[in-house]
């Protein structure tokens, strides 16, 4: 089960692919979640401070997923992962998703690369544990952050380290939704999304290497649409910032 929760950017598509194994109120929410997403893709309005709002829903629908997941110990869910580029890059053959799937797998990579060392052999059992010592909700989990370090630079990069993981977790889905459902997204929103994806993918793997999650490696073969980033100290670390065990789940 552990391998399903390595890639969190997937949780919550997986909890939609798993939407007839769930029963109320785990469904009920999931629906609700999914709703608020085709929403804010249809609003045919800029994406990102509809996003920025929405932050919080995601982050509180991936503590739902990664608890719900956990327990289900008979969903095997080890082909859905190792199938997720290849299920966005056929993307790459709509012309007006091309773009978007590729900086969409872009942002898988980065992601695969960061939680590979992140989680290294955790088990399920391990999993748990942590998530029984997480705060509920994204105000209560920054609170708990704050109260237990006094580095406010520290608090701020990890919450934008958090935040662009939760970017490329809600575009993930939306991408799907457009594609499956053929939700009315304008061509604005679309390159709107690329953008957005592959920026949260470069921040999130440079912060990644800041707090010496990851090892530094050469550039990366970057995506159609990537903003720049700043340069960061990669000799500081996760571990010497006061941050818990269990903010490595984000």
């Amino acid at each position: 089960m552990v391998a399903a929760a390595k890639n969190y950017d997937v949780l919550c598509l997986q909890m939609r692919n798993y939407l007839p194994q769930q029963e109320s109120p785990i469904q009920k929410e999931t629906l609700r979640f999914l709703d608020g997403v085709r929403a804010i893709v249809s609003a045919g309005s800029p994406i990102q401070p509809r996003l920025d709002a929405f932050i919080p829903e995601v982050f509180n629908f991936r503590l739902l997923a990664l608890k719900w997941l956990c327990s289900q110990p008979d969903l095997d869910l080890q082909h859905l992962l190792d199938n997720a580029y290849q299920g966005f890059e056929s993307l790459l053959g709509n012309p007006r998703l091309a773009l978007l799937g590729e900086n969409i797998m872009f942002a898988i990579r980065c992601n695969s690369r960061v939680t590979k060392h992140m989680l290294g052999d955790s088990n399920s059992e391990q999993l748990a544990d942590e998530m029984g010592s997480m705060p509920e909700t994204y105000d209560r989990f920054w609170e708990a952050l704050e109260a237990q370090s006094d580095n406010e630079a520290a608090i701020r990069a990890f919450k934008d380290f958090s935040n662009a993981s939760l970017y490329i977790e809600f575009i993930l889905l939306a991408t799907c939704l457009i594609d499956e459902e053929n939700i009315l997204a304008t061509d604005e929103t679309i390159d709107e999304l690329a953008f957005l994806v592959a920026d949260a993918a470069q921040n999130y793997s440079a912060l990644a290497t800041l707090f010496g999650l990851v090892p530094a490696k050469s550039k990366m073969k970057q995506p159609g649409i990537v903003s720049g980033s700043a340069n960061f100290d990669e000799d500081q670390h996760l571990a010497n910032l006061g941050l818990s065990d269990f903010s490595k789940l984000f």
